[in-house]
């Protein structure tokens, strides 16, 4: 089941519907403070994070180069961070916002916030020259594993824009959501953002699955 090749797009697909059903049965106000910040569903989303993380680290014998294998923890810690808002840490503002960069802030904080981001721009850069060719072409022959580090790169977008969408409205036109539908938007970002760690766990498994059975049939051949 784990090695089918959509498995992760229905995992994504299955929490999403069942995020819905949740909206549409569980109080609008209970909701939405469980998917607040420092609440059940982002402590849960750390706690994910961090079983992956030790898994890249610890895991022997995972069939993935030194290189990737510390660019994929160091994005992967870049993702629990931003989870954990410690990229507000400097002068409680978000390292990822223009105006960080280029406000009155002190050259000296912007200079700490660079030496912070360039590792983490650096390794995705490398992942991204070093593998996306090779993954995409994967995820067309329908490899499970290329086809759930595919569907973990589109939802990192898609929960970013439902993230700030409601934000965005409120601050270009002065429109304040209903509650229902900050619930329904909360509920989604949140949930399908805790399943990100969850689809990365999934493909260095389907990885490993993969490279075993490869390496059982050349030594049949």
């Amino acid at each position: 089941m784990f090695n089918h090749p959509l498995f992760g797009v229905r995992l994504a697909f299955i929490v999403s519907l069942a995020t819905f059903v949740l909206w549409c049965v569980a109080p609008t106000e209970a909701l939405i403070h469980v998917m607040e910040e420092g609440q059940l569903v982002e402590t849960l989303t750390l706690y994910l994070y961090a079983v992956t993380l030790l898994y890249f680290i610890f895991r022997p014998n995972l069939p993935i180069a030194l290189l990737t294998r510390c660019s994929i923890i160091l994005a992967l810690f870049a993702m629990l961070a931003r989870e954990a808002d410690l990229h507000k840490v400097i002068d409680n503002m978000s390292l990822l916002k223009l105006r960080f960069w280029t406000g009155d802030l002190p050259l000296s904080d912007k200079l700490l916030a660079l030496m912070i981001m360039l590792p983490i721009v650096a390794a995705c850069l490398y992942l991204l020259k070093k593998h996306a060719k090779n993954v995409w072409v994967q995820a067309k022959r329908r490899k499970a594993y290329a086809v759930t580090t595919m569907t973990f790169i589109i939802l990192i977008p898609l929960t970013n824009i439902a993230d700030r969408s409601l934000g965005l409205l409120k601050e270009s036109f002065g429109w304040h959501a209903p509650l229902w539908l900050v619930a329904l938007q909360t509920s989604q970002e949140e949930l399908l953002e805790m399943s990100l760690p969850v689809l990365a766990l999934v493909a260095a498994w389907q990885f490993r699955r993969d490279r075993n059975a490869k390496g059982v049939e050349q030594t049949h051949n």
